[in-house]
C-alpha cells in the first residue's frame, strides 16, 4: 500500500477526505459531503467537519500547517451548490508536499515522505477528527476535477469503514483485524489546463473484506498516490461525495425456480400457474442484492384468474426503494401478451405501479388507459407531471399507451 502523505517542508499529503455523516445509528451520509459550509469566512478556512495540515500533529506539524487546500464558488455539472473543495501540491524549498484532506486528523511525524510516522488517522478522543458510523454503504460516488503536469499522476479519494480503533492511513490499510471494509475512487488528470475544469463523477464499490464491525468511517483525499510525485500546483477539486445504499433484487424464485426472465431493472413479471387454487399459495419468493436490504411481500387477487405479489425493497439506509411486481395468472394466457410492453419507456414515466386510486404520469401527448379486453376506460392529453384519478376503475391489470410506448398498469385495492 503506498503512502501519501504529509511531508511538510518536505511535506506530502496524503489523501483522505470524503465521509459524510453518520453520527450515531440512523445516519448514513457524511455530513457536509457536498462541501458547503466552512468554519471561517476565509476561503483557506477548513471545510465543516474536515481537516487539513493546519489542525495537524506530530513532530513537525508546525511545517505541516501551510495551507494547501482552497473553498472554490460554484458546483460540479448539475449541483445546486454554492461551493466545492480544490486541494492542491506546493514545492516547498523543491519538495513537492501533496494535498491532504481528511475527517481524521493528519500525523506529521517525519521529514521523509514515505515514513511510517506520516499518516492520516481517526482520532476517537477527539469529535472534531473521528467520524463515527455504524452503517455499510455499497458504493461511493464522488464528482472530482483533477489537473496535473504529469499524465502518469493518479490523484485518490479513499473512505475506509472501520472497527473501533484508531485507524491510521495507510498503515493499517492491510490490517483486516482494524477494518470492515474500504472504497477507493481513483484517477489520472481530467483536464490539461490549470484554468479549466473538466468534472466527472467516480463510483466505486465498498469492498467488505475486513474482519471488524462498523464503528468509524475515515474518509482520505490526496493529489497523488505516490508520496512527493507529481508536480507543483497538481490540483483536484472534490464535490458532492454520496454513499449510495442497494435496494436491487437480484432474483426471483416461484415455488422453487428461479425466474430465467429476471433483469434487475425489469420490475414487473408475468407468470402462470396451473389452477386457480395456486394464486394465493404459489411461493414467491425475493432475493436481494445487498444483504441488509428489507424485503416486504403482500399478495392481493385481482380477479377469479389472477393475483399479484408486491415485493418491496427497502435498503439500509431507510430511504431508497425499489418496488416489484409479480402477476399471477390461471386459464387463460394473459391478453396482453404480444403486446409488446415497455416496462420503461423514455419520455413517458408512470408512477406508483401497482396502484390503487391515483397515478402520476410524465408525458407529452395523449394517453389512453384499456383494459385487458382492448375496451378503452380513459383518455387524456398529458403536458408533463400529472395526476391521474384511476380510482374508479376495477381491481385488474390495465394497458397504457403513449406514442412513445406501452406500459402495464395493475390496479389494486388495500
Amino acid at each position: 500500500m503506498q503512502r501519501t502523505f504529509i511531508i511538510g517542508f518536505v511535506f506530502l499529503g496524503l489523501a483522505l477526505a470524503m465521509v459524510q455523516t453518520v453520527g450515531a445509528q440512523g445516519v448514513y451520509q457524511l455530513p457536509n459531503g457536498g462541501f458547503e459550509t466552512w468554519d471561517g469566512s476565509s476561503n483557506t478556512s477548513e471545510p465543516t467537519h474536515w481537516n487539513s495540515f493546519a489542525s495537524s500533529d506530530g513532530t513537525w506539524s508546525g511545517l505541516a500547517s501551510s495551507t494547501h487546500h482552497y473553498r472554490r464558488d460554484g458546483s460540479r455539472p448539475g449541483g445546486d451548490g454554492q461551493h466545492y473543495l480544490t486541494i492542491y501540491t506546493l514545492s516547498i524549498i523543491g519538495v513537492k508536499a501533496n494535498g491532504n484532506m481528511t475527517t481524521g486528523r493528519i500525523h506529521a511525524g517525519s521529514l521523509s515522505a514515505t515514513s511510517s510516522d506520516n499518516y492520516n488517522y481517526t482520532e476517537r478522543s477527539n469529535s472534531d477528527h473521528s467520524q463515527p458510523f455504524t452503517a455499510t454503504p455499497d458504493s461511493m460516488y464522488v464528482w472530482v476535477s483533477f489537473y496535473a503536469g504529469s499524465g502518469s499522476s493518479t490523484a485518490q479519494v479513499e473512505a475506509i469503514l472501520h472497527g473501533d480503533n484508531d485507524f491510521r492511513a495507510p498503515n493499517h490499510v492491510g490490517d483486516a483485524s482494524k477494518y470492515c471494509g474500504r472504497a477507493v475512487a481513483q484517477t489520472q488528470r481530467t483536464t490539461t489546463s490549470s484554468t479549466q475544469m473538466q468534472w466527472q463523477q467516480l463510483r466505486v464499490p465498498f469492498v467488505y473484506d475486513g474482519a471488524t464491525s462498523a464503528n468509524y468511517m475515515l474518509v482520505n483525499m490526496t493529489t497523488n498516490t505516490e508520496p512527493g510525485s507529481g508536480d507543483a500546483d497538481d490540483s483536484l477539486s472534490i464535490d458532492d461525495i454520496v454513499f449510495i445504499y442497494s435496494a436491487w433484487l437480484k432474483g426471483i424464485d416461484v415455488d422453487g425456480v428461479t425466474l430465467s426472465s429476471f433483469s434487475k431493472d425489469q420490475f414487473t413479471y408475468k407468470v402462470h400457474v396451473s389452477d386457480t387454487g395456486k394464486l394465493m399459495t404459489t411461493d414467491v419468493i425475493a432475493r436481494a442484492e445487498a444483504g441488509d436490504a428489507t424485503i416486504t411481500t403482500e399478495r392481493n387477487r385481482l380477479s377469479d384468474t389472477s393475483a399479484i405479489v408486491s415485493l418491496r425493497v427497502t435498503a439500509e439506509d431507510g430511504v431508497t426503494v425499489k418496488e416489484y411486481s409479480v402477476v399471477l395468472s390461471a386459464g387463460l394466457p394473459d391478453p396482453t401478451d404480444g403486446i409488446d410492453i415497455a416496462e420503461e419507456a423514455e419520455g413517458f414515466l408512470m408512477f406508483p405501479n401497482p396502484a390503487v386510486a391515483q397515478i402520476w404520469i410524465e408525458a407529452e401527448g395523449e394517453v389512453s388507459i384499456s383494459d385487458m379486453s382492448g375496451r378503452q376506460m380513459m383518455t387524456f392529453d398529458c403536458h408533463g407531471k400529472q395526476m391521474v384519478d384511476i380510482s374508479h376503475l376495477p381491481e385488474g391489470v390495465y394497458v397504457v399507451r403513449h406514442k412513445t410506448g406501452v406500459r402495464r398498469l395493475v390496479k389494486t385495492v388495500r
